[in-house]
């Protein structure tokens, strides 16, 4: 099967003050951009287009709606629904939570007892078909484990005995999870088998102090040892005796919050999509922003109302509280290849290595700066970059801990990394919205440029040729000279939108002021290759994707897929169901989050020859399940197999016209086509859905008690 990939990324760079509310949204988003250089460039001819309110809306009368192929109504309200990895469908009430097989609509398994769980306290565990609740009351904290496919409870801790249940880490490797809490009236660390729900063992009193708490995923060498971190001190147990094999000062501050490096892995679950509009409306939604350096006040403004809706949650439910911070992670332990005998461990204000069977330092502790943002791996050392506030970059020899260089100061976190032989490009952004780049080179730590230098707009790209470091933003496309540290061409390519590109045989293809454009990337020569094309409702464009025919650009409503010379074989727009600026800003937050989330994946991507012999296999190898062997993980895998062919489609919501029975409704688009060839019609003009490209099922929830399916 063809892989098809996908790259979305951020198109927006915003300054204003951090108190921003939602009224200085709006003008933000519809302010209009500053003048910029004109510049000639080597295009093909554009064609003037009609403005938005112009663009045709693509006729749906093609084909037929489908009709309801269930409905089922709860006992009690339905306070949120989703759907899992195995498939099923998941529903809390304030009567219990139940399971719904997607096909029939038939109840697979309700738990009466599991009533009024919020969607903070339903924590799917990554790689697996379980979830963990917290339950029981604010003196007696209590965990649940269940499986959502067969929606059988593999654990509770109050029948295991347990009280005051603090903390849960999983340990795939060995096929189970750790509780942490008190057995028999003493602290105590209680292991089960994730796939009979057995308790495999217990260990009481292990560590020195009552005050100590686990601050990191454990991790496991071999089968019956395990690296366990408190706030106070590091472990090594020996699971089958009990006993402590060795143990080693080194406090973990929780103050600086999770480490940045460990915060929760996305999990294939997928909410409805007006989850997040309930409680805190647009602006929770846009909260993930906040997370994304170089958007300026949009960010921290949403982030702001997002923390305060978090905190008031908190304040109201302790259970939130605690399933919050259930598995939160302040430190991390490593075990690279390359190292076989060392572990290390790093919190957000240290390093520091051990030997792995007794425990002697082999470092002396490196101390940082700032929190740690990215921790990186290539054949000199570990590569280390703390936040924005002192950003910095260090390289640290694997073996000393020493410093290779002297920390090279940044203008911002770093958000993109590339390197060829000895130089490392590096794009680092403000919280302010500024963004900026930079050459270093490996060997000496020295800048090309005394000073990172700015560029206008977000950053998308930064690669590296012979003549410099090549940047691509949503504002403008350059080469930085690494001898001065300025640009090479005198005027950049500059546009008011786009910047949104991938690469495909030592080519760059990109979309900018509504046209696509390909670059060399060995000589930095580009050209536009398409005539201009406006996306209908006003839209930019915020994915890109290759085609077997060609480039695929996209956003919420518009879809147009270019051959490799830039022909239009089909562009595709349906208007929206909501208000444009909600769309707009809902776009924004789409492309920004996504972007920040894989702002750590691209990082480390740029190192990706070193990296593969330096880390994975050891690690890799800690965060695979062993031993569950379920029905839940063939429905996992079958779905995952199955979910290639569903990255052929898109599903848009707008107006369908389907005779009598006409309204807001969505439709199935094959991408390579750009024909419709499946809709439904919904009859809600804001509809709580959930779309299952998979299995390419429709769900929706239909006032406060009834779910009805459709099969596109």
């Amino acid at each position: 099967m063809k892989k098809f990939y996908i790259i979305t990324s951020c198109c927006l760079a915003l300054a204003a003050p951090a108190s921003a509310q939602f009224g200085k949204l709006k003008s933000l988003v519809s302010k209009k951009d500053k003048a910029q250089q004109e510049n000639t460039v080597t295009s093909a001819t554009k064609e003037s287009t009609d403005s938005a309110a112009d663009v045709s809306p693509t006729n749906t009368n093609a084909i037929a709606a489908v009709g309801k192929a269930w409905s089922i109504e709860s006992e009690g309200n339905i306070d949120w629904y989703r759907l899992s990895p195995t498939g099923k469908l998941i529903a809390g009430t304030n009567g219990g939570l139940f399971g719904v097989e997607p096909a029939t609509g038939k109840i697979a398994w309700k738990h009466d007892f599991l009533k009024n769980i919020s969607r903070t306290n339903y924590n799917p565990i990554s790689g697996s078909p379980f979830i963990a609740i917290v339950t029981g009351s604010m003196f007696n904290m209590q965990q649940v484990i269940l499986d959502v496919s067969s929606g059988k409870i593999i654990a509770n801790t109050a029948d295991l005995g347990m009280k005051m249940v603090n903390k849960r880490y999983t340990v795939p490797s060995l096929g189970g999870i750790i509780f942490s809490g008190y057995l028999n009236n003493q602290p105590s660390l209680v292991f089960i088998d994730a796939a009979s729900g057995a308790k495999k063992w217990v260990l009481s009193k292990i560590f020195d102090s009552n005050s100590e708490v686990m601050v990191a995923r454990p991790l496991a060498d071999g089968a019956n040892a395990l690296l366990l971190a408190t706030n106070k001190r590091l472990y090594k147990i020996d699971v089958s005796s009990g006993n402590i094999i060795w143990k080693a000062d080194f406090k973990t501050n929780t103050d600086e919050g999770v480490l940045a490096t460990e915060q929760a892995e996305e999990v294939e679950e997928k909410e409805s999509i007006r989850a997040d509009e309930k409680k805190g409306g647009l602006m929770k939604s846009l909260g993930g922003l906040a997370k994304v350096p170089g958007l300026g006040a949009v960010g921290s403004a949403a982030g702001a109302a997002n923390s305060g809706s978090k905190m008031a949650g908190m304040g109201g439910s302790m259970k939130d509280g605690i399933a919050a911070l259930a598995d939160a992670a302040y430190g991390k332990f490593l075990i690279l290849d390359n190292q076989p005998n060392v572990v290390y461990y790093y919190s957000n204000e240290q390093m520091s290595a051990f030997d792995l069977n007794s425990g002697t330092p082999v470092w002396q502790t490196v101390k940082f700066s700032d929190p740690v943002a990215h921790v990186l791996y290539d054949e000199r050392g570990f590569l280390i970059a703390t936040d924005d506030k002192r950003a910095e970059l260090m390289l640290l020899n694997y073996k000393t801990g020493t410093q290779k260089w002297k920390p090279v100061g940044l203008r911002g976190k770093i958000t993109a990394l590339k390197l060829k032989g000895n130089s490392l490009a590096i794009a680092s952004a403000k919280e302010s919205g500024n963004n900026y780049v930079n050459i270093i080179d490996m060997n000496s730590g020295s800048t090309a440029a005394k000073s990172d230098m700015k560029v206008s707009g977000y950053i998308m790209d930064i690669k590296q040729n012979d003549k410099g470091l090549i940047y691509r933003t949503d504002r403008e496309l350059n080469i930085q000279d690494p001898t001065s540290g300025k640009d090479v061409w005198q005027k950049s390519l500059t546009f008011k939108s786009g910047g949104i590109g991938l690469e495909k045989g030592g080519m760059t293809y990109f979309f900018a002021d509504n046209q696509l454009y390909t670059m060399n990337n060995e000589t930095g020569d580009y050209k536009a290759i398409s005539k201009e094309l406006k996306f209908g409702g006003d839209e930019a464009p915020n994915a890109i994707e290759l085609r077997e025919k060609g480039v695929l650009v996209s956003s919420s409503q518009n879809m147009a897929l270019f051959d490799w010379n830039g022909n239009l074989i089909y562009s595709f727009y349906q208007k929206a169901s909501g208000t444009s600026l909600a769309n707009k800003i809902m776009n924004v937050t789409a492309i920004a989050v996504s972007a920040g989330n894989s702002a750590s994946h691209g990082f480390q991507a740029g190192l990706s020859g070193p990296n593969t012999t330096s880390y994975n296999s050891n690690m890799a190898a800690s965060d695979r399940w062993a031993n569950l062997g379920s029905a839940a993980l063939s429905d996992m895998k079958r779905r995952f197999t199955a979910s290639q062919d569903a990255l052929n489609y898109k599903i848009i919501l707008t107006q369908v016209e389907n005779g009598d029975d006409s309204g807001y409704g969505l439709v199935r688009v094959n991408k390579d086509t750009g024909k419709i060839e499946g809709k439904v019609v919904l009859n809600d003009k804001k509809p709580d859905y959930i779309a299952d490209n998979t299995d390419n099922l429709i769900f929706l929830k239909n006032g406060n008690k009834n779910i009805i399916g459709y099969k596109l």
